[in-house]
């Protein structure tokens, strides 16, 4: 039996369209196997879904996961692991794709779901964030501060950018503005990334590394975790691997908000790591604490501000396809 979580939206619609094709093309097959859909419907539905699917987990079961990686994020979070019985097969509805990326640069679509069943399944890591509110698995990676703020505000001009935000705030002063940012992925970017540059504040904070390293430092501006390299456009979790037992972190304390743009111009292409400001660690187990609360996203999605965060790798911990 295989279990299909289809989130529709994803990609202006796109995920529909996916699944139909795979539903048209592979009929044969998935009337042999047995199949159940799930469409999602909102903000979590992926999570109670997969944790509805998995909450008998005597026997094995195989969930086939298509849309994004907050579609992917979702189902991991809902996922009953124990035991080992649950795996997981990952078709994005996007090419570029941070998930696929970090494990397969050279990555190709599937042309049915026989092939993708196909496919050698991998172990890899996932982490996990805790917090005085929130207790949440990621598959690619999580932010703080500037980071965060600029994700945030991508989510408020562009409903595409998150399948979840089904209408644009368009409404009252700037609605022109916010109709062509929603239209151009470019000129959403631009306008976040200056708008939280505007708006970015250093903040003190102490970070304790596997409870042995600690770091100090008076002008942090951001922090990312990396399960993987990529976060969208930049490289900033460059050497990440999913597969290797660890995260990767990367932290830009500075006095100068405008050394920012060199930065994220650098990280680009993976060049950042050698600049004035930026300081890049692999670690295990990692205990967050900053003097104010900060704007946090996991996976690109929004989950307010936090001060003390605790987060941790659960090394091969997921079956999956991809």
């Amino acid at each position: 039996m295989l279990f299909f979580i289809i989130n529709p939206l994803a990609g202006r619609g796109h995920g529909l369209t996916v699944w139909k094709k795979i539903e048209e093309d592979s009929r044969t097959f998935l009337e042999s196997e047995g199949f159940r859909v799930f469409y999602t419907e909102g903000r979590g539905n992926a999570k109670t879904i997969a944790r509805e699917i998995t909450e008998d987990s005597r026997g094995e079961k195989k969930i086939v996961v298509i849309g994004g990686t907050g579609t992917l994020n979702e189902v991991v979070d809902g996922v009953k692991l124990d035991g080992d019985r649950v795996s997981l097969a990952f078709l994005p509805v996007c090419k570029e794709n941070d998930f696929v990326r970090g494990l397969d640069k050279s990555y190709r679509t599937p042309i049915n779901i026989q092939e993708l069943l196909e496919n050698k399944e991998r172990k890899v890591d996932y982490g996990i964030v805790e917090g005085s509110t929130r207790h949440r698995r990621f598959v690619v990676g999580a932010g703080m501060g500037f980071d965060a703020a600029v994700m945030n505000e991508l989510l408020a001009v562009r409903s595409d950018i998150c399948p979840k935000e089904k209408t644009v705030r368009a409404k009252g002063k700037g609605s022109v503005f916010r109709f062509l940012f929603s239209r151009s992925g470019t000129l959403a970017y631009i306008y976040a990334f200056l708008k939280g540059l505007r708006r970015a504040k250093q903040c003190k904070g102490t970070i304790l590394l596997d409870g042995e390293e600690r770091l100090e430092f008076s002008h942090i501006l951001f922090l990312s975790i990396h399960n993987h390299p990529y976060e969208g456009r930049y490289v900033l979790g460059k050497g990440a691997s999913a597969e290797d037992g660890y995260l990767d972190l990367c932290l830009v304390s500075t006095k100068h908000k405008l050394r920012l743009l060199r930065i994220m111009l650098a990280s680009l292409f993976g060049g950042h790591q050698y600049l004035p400001g930026v300081h890049c660690y692999r670690f295990k187990t990692a205990e967050i604490h900053m003097e104010e609360p900060l704007p946090l996203h996991i996976d690109g999605e929004n989950v307010g501000r936090q001060k003390d965060i605790s987060i941790s790798c659960r090394p091969r911990r997921l079956r999956i396809q991809i």
